[in-house]
């Protein structure tokens, strides 16, 4: 087990453009998604929720063994080329909220 003090923790938000959040959440269930990501090295917890009355609006909490851990794993995503089809269908900037786990 991880102790807590060493835990990264990370809260994302994407605001996607009008009807594309399902694309989002289709890329996550796909076999590349959610089972890569979790299966990443260092990956503790990574949950996707989408906001109830804004299904365009996806959040992410994510917990990793430690913030370098979690930089591997975006540097990873980045270049396979999944950001780039996350970025053409962005209608914002995603907001990423670093987090100290207290317990």
């Amino acid at each position: 087990m991880v102790p807590v003090e060493t835990v990264f923790a990370c809260m994302a938000e994407f605001k996607m453009q009008e009807g594309s959040g399902k694309d989002l959440v289709e890329f996550f269930l796909s076999p590349n998604g959610l089972a890569v990501t979790r299966a990443y090295k260092g990956c503790l917890q990574f949950d996707v929720l989408t906001v109830s009355d804004d299904p365009d609006t996806i959040r992410i909490y994510e917990k990793w063994e430690s913030k370098d851990a979690w930089g591997d794993y975006i540097r990873f995503r980045e270049q396979s080329g999944e950001m780039d089809f996350l970025k053409t269908k962005l209608a914002a900037s995603p907001v990423f909220t670093m987090c100290t786990l207290i317990g």
